[in-house]
């Protein structure tokens, strides 16, 4: 199949997509999705401009609430090196997400390893195929002493004192595994697109505090992509989606960002700004700013679901920092194209 076709049919299923009713996803998402690669989409280990990529985000949300929710992340990735298939990319990496929701103390950390492969398609090196494999360990926690119950109350309050009669754990570990495609190519010298596909869950890992065995996490799908548009001797574009399935819920992200470069080309300063939109949740808007391998990015999210209507709420605001970094000052592996800007 040819490379526009198969882009073409990525685009019709996402426009089905978007034909569903939108609702939250189960599992924990940024609106920089793209700053936190191997939290994508395994397959981007080892994808990148350089031979290594440090990268890290943290989100703040609702941080007017009296106890915000907050969310951090990090991973390192590499290329290594092929001896006998020079042409194509094997990469590893790690990646922990930690996350604290509320005034109970709910807790969630997760560290995760990641390998994938890319093959080269064809002999000019203007298309990619990869396969991701990520194995992950997660526990979560919660804080028993700072929930209440029907059965504390004393005819007046609820008292803490009182006993729950409840059953509840304060720990869960799970382990689970994900696995994940990506398509890179070049449509022409200015266009170069990327899509990927991940299925995660696959262990369907049982969570609950109460011991529950049909309480397992469902599989989530997450559809990905987006392009890297030369519009002007210094302008691009950068239009990305998301689409994630989890059960019963759906969420979509799509938007875009302009980026233009100050100064010499691969040695100035490349800033952007950008605006999404989370289909029936928030709009979100974003700017960034790249220097020497080192990317910094904001972005806020602006409500347009019902929680606007709810005082002092806004919905989160995020800060990521990218470093690609290389071995020796001339490497020897394939430049992957396009660049994601990922």
């Amino acid at each position: 199949m040819q490379v526009k076709h198969c882009y073409y049919l990525l685009l019709l299923l996402l426009i089905m997509l978007f034909a569903g009713t939108s609702l939250r996803a189960q599992d924990i998402h940024f609106s920089q999705f793209y700053a936190h690669p191997l939290a994508l989409n395994p397959t981007l280990a080892g994808y990148s401009e350089g031979d290594y990529r440090l990268a890290a985000i943290y989100r703040n949300q609702w941080n007017t609430v009296a106890t915000p929710f907050e969310t951090y992340g990090a991973s390192f990735d590499s290329r290594i090196p092929l001896k006998k298939v020079k042409e194509d990319v094997f990469g590893a990496g790690i990646s922990i997400i930690n996350d604290k929701a509320g005034a109970q103390g709910l807790k969630l950390f997760t560290g995760s390893l990641s390998v994938a492969y890319h093959k080269q398609l064809g002999k000019k090196q203007k298309q990619y195929l990869g396969l991701g494999l990520q194995l992950s360990y997660t526990q979560r926690s919660i804080d028993y002493q700072a929930l209440r119950f029907p059965s504390q109350y004393d005819g007046a309050t609820i008292n803490p004192a009182n006993p729950s009669g409840e059953n509840v754990g304060q720990n869960i570990t799970m382990f689970d595994m994900n696995a994940g495609l990506f398509y890179s190519g070049r449509l022409s010298e200015r266009v170069g697109i990327f899509n990927g596909l991940v299925v995660s869950h696959l262990l369907r890992p049982k969570e609950s505090f109460i011991n529950d065995d049909d309480a397992r996490l469902q599989m989530k799908y997450t559809i990905h992509g987006g392009a890297r548009i030369r519009v002007g001797k210094r302008w691009h574009l950068t239009p990305n989606y998301i689409v994630m399935l989890q059960n019963k819920a759906r969420e979509i992200n799509v938007g875009s960002a302009v980026e233009y470069q100050l100064g010499p080309v691969q040695k100035g300063v490349i800033l952007s700004i950008g605006g999404w939109y989370r289909i029936k949740d928030s709009g979100i808007v974003s700017a960034g700013a790249e220097f020497k391998r080192i990317r910094l990015g904001l972005s806020y999210d602006i409500a347009s679901s019902s929680l606007q209507q709810v005082p002092k709420v806004t919905s989160g605001f995020e800060i990521s920092l990218i470093y690609t970094g290389l071995f020796a000052k001339n490497t020897s592996g394939p430049i992957l194209v396009p660049c994601p800007r990922l």
